[in-house]
């Protein structure tokens, strides 16, 4: 092609031919998911699928864009039906953006599709050699045979066949506990000191005092966590429960939970509590469905000043523990 024979002189315009082959290559994908979705449209509906509601100004100084170009995808969105806009209640002069309830829903079946974008790009990327001039060639020849299409068709036919599997703690693992957990309380409350001690070194604060930390895996993929904190002898918290934005509707929440109930019945439990809030319906059907019994006012003492809920296990009540004995065996042998 005549703009490889310019070397250095062209790599904007190759770079940018680029970028359109990559959109192109992710809204096949999403086509092939039946997402009606535009991949142009991924860093400001990923923004407010991870972070939250916010205002344009903040949109786009986080993802990089200008105002206006986020202003204006921010109304097709609108129009579209994925985002919905509100008056900030910090100040009513100030329009913030969020997620519809359909957008929310969409977005939080997209994390296989993601996975197998990433997976595709990452092993084009990895098989340029030499100079950047020399990857790039690579990658171009990557994109126009078709290889990387190919590929992530491939990543997202190994996804849809995977089945979440919960491991226990993995030193290397203690990252990802890290990520989804700061994820989810950035994006619903606050990182608490209380959290941020036992995030920064799950080993301390939960496996070497006699607790637990399960991770749900879909195909090498760690998506969720759950944490199994010893109070004292025989009582024990269930805590860290959260899945990866975008894996949601895959089964991992109910399997971590299951998990941790077989562990902590596998270590001679006597007493199982949790502390949660009003506000994550979801969650509190899954812990009444396992067994979970809501009590008539928060935990005394609680650790957290987002707790408004607290709950104990009542073995006599498990109303659906369809996999715990498949989540127990996994667990002994991961």
């Amino acid at each position: 092609m005549f703009l490889h024979s310019q070397a250095e002189l062209a790599l904007g315009s190759r770079f940018k031919a680029i970028s359109e082959s990559l959109y192109a290559a992710a809204n096949a994908a999403y086509r092939d998911a039946g997402i009606d979705i535009d991949a142009h449209w991924f860093p400001v509906l990923r923004y407010l699928h991870v972070k939250g509601p916010a205002t344009v100004t903040e949109i786009a100084a986080e993802i990089g864009q200008t105002h206006p170009a986020v202003s204006q995808l921010a109304a097709r969105l609108r129009k579209a039906g994925w985002i919905t806009r509100r008056t900030d209640r910090a100040d009513a002069r100030r329009g913030v953006l969020e997620l519809s309830a359909e957008g929310e829903r969409k977005l939080d079946t997209l994390g296989p599709v993601w996975c197998a974008i990433r997976r595709g790009a990452r092993a084009a990327a990895l098989r340029g050699q030499g100079s950047l001039i020399d990857a790039l060639g690579a990658f171009e020849r990557d994109i126009a045979s078709g290889r990387l299409a190919a590929e992530i068709a491939q990543e997202r036919a190994r996804m849809r066949a995977a089945t979440v599997e919960i491991h226990p703690f993995r030193p290397e693992w203690a990252s990802h506990f890290d990520r989804i957990n700061t994820e989810w309380l950035e994006r619903w409350f606050a990182v608490e000191p209380v959290d941020r001690a036992m995030l920064s070194d799950p080993k301390a604060h939960v496996i070497d005092r006699g607790g637990a930390i399960l991770f749900a895996v879909l195909d090498g993929e760690v998506i969720g966590t759950c944490a199994l904190l010893k109070e004292s002898d025989g009582v024990y918290e269930l805590s860290k429960m959260a899945v990866e934005t975008g894996f949601r509707g895959l089964g991992a929440g109910r399997k971590l939970v299951e998990a941790a109930i077989a562990e902590y019945e596998r270590l001679g439990g006597t007493t199982l509590f949790l502390e949660s809030n009003r506000r994550l319906a979801p969650a509190l059907t899954l812990y009444e469905s396992v067994g979970f019994v809501h009590q008539p006012a928060p935990r005394p003492g609680s650790h957290y000043a987002r707790a408004d809920v607290y709950m104990l296990f009542d073995a006599s009540r498990k109303a659906s523990r369809r996999s715990s004995g498949a989540s127990a065996r996994r667990l002994s042998v991961g």
